[in-house]
Formats: structure tokens, sequence, C-alpha cells
């Protein structure tokens, strides 16, 4: 098949199917890379069920909660990505997951020994060079253990680890919390990632250059960042999962503290009921993008792109609701709602960008895809939220952490006014990953 280079060439290859990746299948590097993920977001979310004691015992306001768990985490996730999916590319997508994992679990330990808002901030800093490394080479390791009809799949399969993560950290996080304090329960979290990355270092192997086909030189950085913007299809792609990401991560870091504040709950009721609701709902959604859109996704990927887009309505919707209704029960059915739309859209838009762009710097790709997604979403959304929300209740505001997460909610219109715009792309007509699953000739262009 004809493969788009970002250098703007074609080089000519043979379709090659997936690669056995550990003696034990690739079905155990898939589990291995679920439970990597579920890990990842624990830690990440942990703070955010932790937050009102943090805030409590060192004195911050609602800003600097923000930025420690948004700014601080974003500015290193995103711009160090891009350095370790460069190095994922060159010297081997596994060995850089297995260093990753084990540099944000350290970091996790470091972070309750924090005394002040600064050493919080800067233990963040070291937080987000350790996770910005895993998620561009699971996608990589991903698209080269399956083919392309199971792609979508297995990167919902993945994806869902994000939500088992999420209602993990804030489930696990409430009841270690409330029982041993925060500083004890960072410690506890990090045991996971140290074991797991100790497991995938002995069990999977790095796959050999050759796999994927005839051995292509590296196109630069810039040369891949131009011409994902010069496409309109993954600039596209790039928008909606960026403007989901800034609801999600928001309402990650502060709907537990609103159920908390508006609805009365402990921290033990939001570990056993908030994250029940909004990472089964989630869970749900993605298990269905992955099947049901994924499969829409192998014969038209336009048809699937409007779904997502009318998907990411209802989940805006849902989501603004979910923060207004009084009912308690209401909200969080609401929010499970919300999940379940918004998760059905990430799994397809992942897979169609990860198809749309060259194997050989595929990593560098996707870590620029989640580049913009962290800083408008993991930097903006929980630091956006939390400032105006202190905005908000210094002008006299009634429920100013509600109304500034329904003020969040509109971001996924914006996600889905990106998912039309890359179904009615240049070129996306003719886009469908029916032809790589049956092995036949495939050009794309970039």
């Amino acid at each position: 098949m004809a493969v788009a280079r970002d250098d703007g060439r074609r080089v000519v290859t043979a379709f090659s199917g997936p690669v056995r990746l550990s003696r034990f299948g690739n079905s155990y590097v898939l589990a291995l890379l679920v439970a990597i993920n579920i890990v990842n977001y624990a830690d990440r979310t942990l703070i955010s069920v932790l937050a009102p004691a943090i805030q409590q015992e060192l004195d911050l306001s609602n800003t600097q909660v923000g930025a420690i768990t948004g700014i601080a985490f974003a500015l290193t996730y995103g711009l160090s990505g891009l350095v370790l999916a460069r190095w994922a590319d060159r010297h081997g997508h596994a060995r850089i997951l297995v260093a990753a994992v084990a540099t944000w679990s350290v970091m996790c330990v470091l972070t309750a020994y924090a005394r002040s808002f600064t050493q919080l901030f800067f233990v963040r800093l070291g937080l987000g060079i350790g996770e910005s490394g895993a998620s561009p080479a699971s996608f990589a390791l991903i698209h080269t253990a399956f083919s392309d009809r199971a792609r979508p799949i297995a990167y919902a399969i993945f994806s869902a680890g994000a939500t088992v993560g999420i209602g993990t950290g804030v489930a696990v996080g409430g009841w270690l919390g409330s029982e041993y304090g925060w500083r004890p329960t960072m410690m506890i979290m990090a045991a996971p990632g140290l074991l797991l990355a100790f497991v995938f270092a002995l069990t999977v192997k790095r796959p050999a250059k050759s796999a994927g086909g005839p051995r292509m030189q590296m196109p630069s950085a810039l040369a891949t960042a131009k011409a994902i913007g010069a496409d309109p299809l993954r600039r596209s792609l790039v928008g909606a999962y960026a403007m989901a990401s800034f609801a999600y991560t928001g309402f990650a870091q502060w709907a537990p503290t609103f159920y908390m504040r508006t609805h009365g709950m402990s921290m033990k009721e939001v570990g056993a009921t908030y994250s029940i609701s909004s990472s089964g709902g989630a869970l749900l959604g993605i298990i269905i993008g992955g099947i049901v859109v994924g499969r829409m996704l192998v014969r038209s990927a336009p048809l699937a792109l409007h779904l997502c887009g009318l998907l990411a309505v209802c989940a805006a919707a849902a989501s603004a609701a979910a923060f207004l209704v009084a009912d308690r029960t209401l909200s969080l059915t609401l929010f499970a709602i919300f999940g379940l739309a918004a998760g059905a859209t990430y799994a397809p838009t992942i897979a169609l960008f990860q198809e749309r762009s060259p194997g050989e710097s595929r990593a560098f790709a996707g870590a620029t895809m989640l580049l913009i997604a962290i800083i408008v979403g993991q930097g903006g959304g929980p630091f956006i939220v939390g400032l105006a929300s202190d905005l908000l209740e210094a002008q006299g505001v009634q429920a100013p952490l509600a109304t500034a997460l329904v003020i969040a909610s509109t971001s996924l219109l914006l996600s889905a006014y990106f998912q039309f715009a890359a179904a009615l792309s240049t070129g996306c007509g003719e886009t469908s990953l029916a032809p790589l699953a049956d092995g036949a000739a495939d050009e794309v262009s970039v």
C-alpha cells in the first residue's frame, strides 16, 4: 500500500499484519496496557478527591488547587510528551513506557512529602513528565499488536482503563484518605505502578524495527506537526479531542468537590456513589464507542464522525443539567449519561487519528495530539473552573462552583463542532478502515 509520510512524500510498502509482542500473546500485552492506564489515571485523579483535605491543611485557594491539578501537570505532560514520544519512535515504545510508569510512581510518593503550594506544584511537574510517556507509547504498541479491524475495539478497551482509573482514584482514594489521611494514601497508590513497570519490562519485548515494513527515515518533528496542521481531518480530530478533554478533566477535578459542597456528601460517599456513576457511564460509553461506532468507522468514517458529534451535544446537555438539578440521585444519573455519551466518542477519534498517521512517527503524532489536548484540557479545565468559581464567588453569585462547571460543559459543544468538521473535511468521504482490514491497497495523503 502507499503510506503517507509526514515529510510530504510517499513510500510504497506491503501491508504488514500485527506483531507478537510477548510470549503470552498480544491480548496479555493489551491487558498490561489497560492496567497501566488504570494506574495512570488513578494516580492522576487521586488528588481531586483528596483536594479538600490538602486544601485545608496547606491553606490553598481554589485557584491554587486548579493550578496544581491543571497547569503544573499540563506544562510538563504536554511538552515532555513530545520528547518522550520521539525517543519512543527511535528507541522502542516498550522501553519508554516502562521508564514513564516508574517515574510517575516515584513522583506520587514524593507528593506525600509536600509541605507547601510550591512543593506540590513542582512535584506535579515531575508527575507530568512521567505520565506523558505512557499514552503515546501505548497507542503505538496497540497499533503494532492488532489488525486494522481489531484496533478500534483495542483502543476502546485501552481507553476504558482511563475511566476505571478515574473511578478507582476517587473510590479507593476517598476510602484510604478518610481512613489514613492524604499523605499515606499517596504512598500506597504509588505501589501498583512500580509493580507493573517491573512486570512489563520482564514480559513484553521490543518490536523489531522491520515489523512495520521497510525502514523509512523518520520525518522531523516540525514536519510531523506541520502535516497534522495541514490535514483537515487530523486537525479537526485534535480539536474534538481537546475540547472534550477540557470538560472531562475539569469535571474529574471539581465534580467530587461539587458533590461534597452542594449535596453534602462525605469523602466516602463520593468514592462510593459518584465514582460508580461517572466511571460506570463512561466505561459503558467507551465500550459501545469502540464496538458500535468503531465498526461504523470501518464502513463509513463520515457517518461515524457525525454520530460522535451528536453524542457530544448530548454530553453537553446532560452534564450541564447534572450541575443544575437539586436532586442528588437525578444529578448522578445525568452525570452517568454524560459519561456514556462523551466516552463513546473517544476510541473512534483516537483510532482514526492513529490510522491517518504514518508508522515511523506514530507515537510522536499521538503525542502532538495529546499535547494540545493536555494544554487545553488538563491545563485549562481544572484551572479555569477553579478560577471562574473564585471570581463568581467574589461577585456574590450563588453556587459559584456549580455555575463554573455548567460554563465548562459548553466546551463539549465545541467538541461536537470539530467532529462535524472532521466528517466534512476534504477527502474524509473516502476515509475508511475497511480496505486496510482486508489487506487491500490503500493510499492516505497528508
